[in-house]
């Protein structure tokens, strides 16, 4: 069957819709209520038309009193009969020339682009702003003034979410009931394996370089050192940051904490009423933690699996773009500014680490420590041993350096490590 015939068919097709349309019921009763309101305003005004209105009203009831309605799957099935006779033509024209419908819809784009002003719509759009504002106030204020409509509005939303809930609940029923593990694992994955890869491949690639495009030209409109983002981005935040309420967003900060010390609250609540739920994952900790441990254990056989100068090479080349100076002044500012606060307020770390150490059950702790610290050498015995000859060794460096101790404070301190020692009951 050709494309004409195929054209013949999707207008007949869409004729019986538009048909049986108008033939519903409903579609008569709308047609007549408007009829009879069109019929009424006209005559409004008496005379001649207020005598042929009545008999106006009788005709049109007579012609649109709503009947029986067709089969009520008439139109779906007609719809369903219209999409697959559109596929199948479109397929044809495909077969035929797979770019049949650019051409011309290149020429529509073009006639459309051609025609718009842009810049017309740019400005009606930017000029719209006070007038779209005031609207949106003035609904405000009408709206508010009935809260109870408000409250309709939100149940409203409320019962659509919960519908939605149901309805996405009911999707998944036939699943469960009908679909076995490995034809719902086949379905699905099967969209995976279907991906066009090569394709996949080359829109990664576009979005990097776009990305480095982008970078690329913020720094070729660099200014006095400042890539451009940085320029503008600092404007807006020295416009924006001065209208913040600092109190207003410290309060906000303070509320979000609180809301979550509230959800902790409430899950740990629920869950001391169903501790079989945390009972079960508890009892799933190593099942999925263990997939993880595989997945790092499968890359450091990766890297065994490269070749070793290479990798050496890559990770120098890696490690010397470090900029070892600034990790530098990262300790040091945060060494000043610690300094800083503690020169200020002297007592405030040490009352914090007390406050912390007085709260501490010492009891518990030193019973902790007593079974945790045996067996954790017993058990890491081999590894231990392993590497505590060059712990000693360089710690006897330290204490006693080639060259000897010279300096004051060294020297203090090791005298006051052989006092302990000795009052300890070690040997002098």
């Amino acid at each position: 069957m050709n494309t004409a015939d195929k054209q013949a068919q999707l207008t007949q097709v869409s004729a019986r819709i538009i048909s049986e349309t108008i033939r519903a019921k409903g579609t008569r009763t709308l047609l007549y209520e408007v009829t009879k309101d069109l019929i009424g305003s006209w005559a409004k005004n008496g005379g001649i038309r207020a005598r042929i209105a009545s008999p106006a009203k009788w005709i049109v009831a007579k012609i649109l009193r709503p009947g029986k309605n067709n089969s009520e799957t008439g139109i779906s099935a007609n719809l369903g009969k219209l999409l697959t006779i559109w596929a199948t033509k479109v397929n044809a024209e495909h077969a035929e020339d797979p770019l049949c419908h650019a051409e011309t819809r290149g020429e529509r784009v073009q006639s459309f682009l051609s025609n718009t002003d842009f810049g017309e719509i740019r400005e009606m759009v930017e000029n719209s702003e006070e007038c779209f504002l005031k609207t949106v106030e003035t609904f405000n204020t009408q709206l508010w003034k009935y809260p109870a409509k408000v409250g309709s509005i939100m149940g409203t939303l409320l019962a659509a979410v919960n519908t939605a809930i149901r309805s996405s609940r009911e999707m998944f029923k036939p699943i469960e009931k009908n679909v076995g593990p490995d034809l719902l694992a086949d379905l699905v994955l099967s969209l995976l394996k279907g991906l066009n890869a090569r394709e996949t491949a080359e829109l990664t690639n576009s979005l990097c370089e776009f990305i480095r495009r982008l970078h690329t030209g913020n720094y070729l409109l660099a200014k006095a050192g400042k890539p451009l983002f940085q320029i503008y981005l600092t404007t807006l935040l020295r416009e924006a940051l001065p209208n913040i309420d600092p109190v207003l967003l410290k309060k906000a900060k303070i509320a979000l904490a609180e809301d979550r010390e509230a959800i902790s609250n409430a899950l740990a609540d629920a869950m001391s009423d169903n501790p079989e739920i945390m009972m079960e994952m508890i009892s799933a900790y190593g099942s999925t933690k263990t997939p993880h441990i595989k997945g790092a254990s499968r890359k450091i056989r990766f890297f065994e699996e490269m070749d070793q100068d290479q990798l050496a090479d890559a990770t120098a080349k890696g490690l010397s773009d470090l900029d070892t100076f600034e990790i530098a002044e990262i300790i040091n500012g945060s060494l000043r500014t610690i300094n800083a606060i503690h020169e200020s307020r002297p007592e405030i770390f040490s009352t914090i680490a007390c406050s912390v150490a007085d709260s501490v059950d010492s009891q518990e702790l030193r019973a902790s420590a007593d079974w945790i610290i045996p067996e954790f050498v017993e058990a890491n015995r081999t590894v231990i041993e392993a590497f505590m000859p060059a712990i000693i060794n360089s710690l006897c460096d330290l204490l006693c350096p080639p060259g000897g101790i010279t300096d004051e404070k060294h020297l203090s301190a090791f005298a006051n490590l052989k006092t302990a020692l000795y009052e300890a009951g070690g040997e002098k």
